[in-house]
This record gives C-alpha cells, sequence and structure tokens, in this order.
C-alpha cells in the first residue's frame, strides 16, 4: 500500500523532524468541495493515495500506526465477530455493538508493535499526538496543535505521528452540506496554517486522512427477512462494507437473493475475493464471512433502526470514500 511506504520513507528519514498528520474523514473530495482552492490545505495537495480498505478509521489507523495492513492486524472495522463469545463487538471500545454493554471476552488488542514503539526501542526519537481518549491526549484541537508545535519546538530529529477526529464526528453528524461542518473544517485549515508558523525546527509536514466520507440513506436487514434469515449472526464491519455469515444451506442462492435487493448499491464479493483483492492477505482472516457486500452508491446497509446510522459515512469503494489527500509542506527548509 503507496500510503504506508510514504509514511515509511519519513520514519526512515533523519537530520530533521517528520511530522505526519491525520485529519479523520478529510477526503480529496472534502477538501475541494469545502475549502478554498488558494487556501492551506488546497494549495499544497500535492498528490493523492488510495485509502486502506476498508476505508474506516479503525482499518487505516491501526495500519498507519503499525506499518501493517488490517489483515495483519485483525483491526478490520468499526464492528467484528468473535465466534468466542458469539458477539459483534466495537473493538476499539470493546463493548457488544448490539447491545452497548461491555464485551464478555478481553479487548481485541493490537500485537504487533506501532512504528512509534519501534523506533524508540530502536534508539531513535519518535511520538504520538493523539486526542484525549489516549493517555496525555489532547482534549481540544488547540491543545492538540499546541502538543505539536512544543515537540517539534523541542526535538530536532525525530518522527511525530498526529491524530485528530474531526471533520470525521461533524460529517457523520452533519454531512458535507452542513455550514458547521464547512466552518469547522475552515477553522481547522486557519489554525494548522498558523500553528506551524510558530515552529523553528526544521520540520517535513505530511498530511492526509484515512479515509473520505459520503452522504447516505439508509436500508434495514429487519425489511429483508429472506437476507436476514438466511444469516448466523447479525452484519459486522461496517454499514458500507458488510461482513455477511450465511447459513451452510443458504450460500449457494445467497447471491441471487442479495443481488435481488441490494444489486444496484452493493458490490457482493465472496470471502477469497475480498481477502484477495481489497485486503491483498496472506492468509484467511476470521472477521470475513462468507460475502462481503461493498458500497457502490449512496446507501449502507445497517441491522436495524436501533443501530446508528449515520448522515454520512465511510467504508465503500467509492472514489469520495477512497481518495485521500497527500499535502506536503516544509517548515524552515533552510536551518
Amino acid at each position: 500500500m503507496a500510503i504506508l511506504e510514504r509514511l515509511k520513507k519519513m520514519q526512515n528519514d533523519s537530520g530533521k523532524n517528520r511530522l505526519v498528520m491525520i485529519l479523520d474523514g478529510m477526503g480529496v473530495a472534502i477538501i475541494k468541495k469545502l475549502l478554498d482552492k488558494n487556501g492551506f490545505f488546497a494549495s499544497h495537495l500535492t498528490d493523492t493515495e488510495t485509502a486502506i480498505i476498508p476505508a474506516t478509521t479503525v482499518a487505516a489507523t491501526t495500519a498507519y500506526r503499525t506499518g501493517k495492513m488490517p489483515w495483519e492486524t485483525g483491526f478490520i472495522g468499526w464492528s467484528q465477530y468473535f465466534a468466542e463469545t458469539d458477539e459483534v463487538i466495537e473493538v476499539f471500545l470493546n463493548k457488544n455493538y448490539y447491545t452497548g454493554e461491555v464485551s464478555k471476552m478481553p479487548q481485541h488488542t493490537n500485537t504487533v508493535k506501532t512504528c512509534v514503539e519501534q523506533m524508540n526501542a530502536d534508539g531513535k526519537r519518535a511520538f504520538e499526538i493523539m486526542p484525549a481518549f489516549a493517555p496525555g491526549g489532547a482534549e481540544t484541537f488547540d491543545e492538540w496543535l499546541k502538543q505539536i508545535v512544543d515537540t517539534c519546538n523541542r526535538e530536532t530529529d525525530a518522527y511525530i505521528y498526529a491524530y485528530w477526529t474531526e471533520p470525521d464526528a461533524a460529517l457523520h453528524e452533519f454531512g458535507e452540506n452542513s455550514d458547521n461542518v464547512k466552518t469547522l473544517l475552515r477553522d481547522m485549515e486557519q489554525k494548522v496554517e498558523k500553528a506551524f508558523g510558530k515552529i523553528v525546527n526544521k520540520t517535513d509536514v505530511l498530511i492526509t486522512a484515512d479515509h473520505g466520507h459520503k452522504l447516505l440513506k439508509h436500508l434495514f436487514l429487519t425489511d429483508y427477512p429472506d437476507i436476514e434469515q438466511s444469516l448466523l449472526h447479525p452484519i459486522s464491519i461496517e454499514a458500507r462494507a458488510v461482513s455477511l455469515f450465511v447459513k451452510p444451506e443458504k450460500i449457494a442462492e445467497f447471491p441471487a437473493m442479495f443481488n435481488k435487493h441490494f444489486g444496484k448499491w452493493f458490490k457482493l464479493v465472496t470471502k477469497q475475493e475480498f481477502e484477495r483483492d481489497y485486503l491483498h492477505a496472506e492468509k484467511p482472516v476470521r472477521f470475513i464471512g462468507d460475502f462481503m457486500a461493498l458500497a457502490i452508491a449512496d446507501y449502507g446497509l445497517c441491522q436495524n433502526r436501533d443501530v446508528p446510522h449515520y448522515v454520512s459515512n465511510h467504508a465503500g469503494i467509492t472514489k469520495e470514500e477512497l481518495e485521500i489527500p497527500i499535502i506536503k509542506y516544509v517548515i524552515n527548509q533552510g536551518r
């Protein structure tokens, strides 16, 4: 995956700070639609990349932090089915996706060291700057930027991985047509540019995202009893990248049944096809069902109306979701 190669190159560089800034959900389409073409982000947009698939935070940010693909880390999507306790679990939060209760099994953890951990173990200087959900994380965007500035001014040869949760959270709630999102993203852009002006040490910057976003409507399995009754477990992964574990006696007829209802909006692929063509996996992945339904239009698929369904979402295979920015900037190049 090219984006991981870019991050690896920055990790292996030396003689200056290297800052990787991840703004969750800020796909290329969002930048082009909501920001001025002469603004800081668009004017330094030098290239684009294809997001990690599934194009979702769990898969992508774990890949960014570890340098490993989702099939290697086991972090595929927001909710994953665990046979040990027969639960669909939100892997970052360790709670049952459908009941909200704490999972009955220990938290799904990544046994691969992060790149920052490995670099520090090798005697290099490396840091993660995160939101408040992580130890020492920032409560606000301003505080997050201050931590970045302070680290870059303290260090002269360090790799810094900085992740923030916006504009993704606002896009989920309001969508790209909302003034709330436009104001938020323009404010973030201005604050980032201002923060970079406070950094005195030479720093190479790469700003990117984990995925883009797409406005959507929703379909509910409870409205399609023939599909719902063909499944062994509730659906999992994401509303736009749906893992389907099918009863053995329904496997043969399932593709035709699914496509009759959803073929206009989803591409149905087998487990083997998804692992080979999308995950590029070198072994079977336990969380992938017999089929994966990949969104190709503006719909998400939910088990029922009780689960969260957002104004805008991601994890499908449309350009809006998959195209992420490569924004490059060099601070104090001559130092």
